[in-house]
């Protein structure tokens, strides 16, 4: 199971970690509240942070696919 680390980092089954600004994750959130919205790290292994409802649902990592959050 994927992970939030507060404020604003993501883990992935993989252990990769995707750290954003505090400030950007707010604003992810806010705007998923209708609708999906992906976010995407900029590092070489990158992963895609899938937001719904006001929280983050599933990662999108390229070795393991989708890996979901636990509520």
């Amino acid at each position: 199971m994927a992970k939030e680390i507060f404020p604003s980092s993501f883990e992935c089954d993989c252990g990769h970690e995707s750290n954003f600004f505090e400030n950007t994750i707010n604003e992810i959130k806010r705007m998923s509240k209708n609708k999906k919205v992906r976010l995407r790290d900029s590092e070489d292994n990158e992963h895609t942070i899938i937001f719904y409802r006001g929280k983050a649902v599933e990662v999108i990592c390229p070795k393991l696919g989708k890996c979901v959050f636990s509520d």
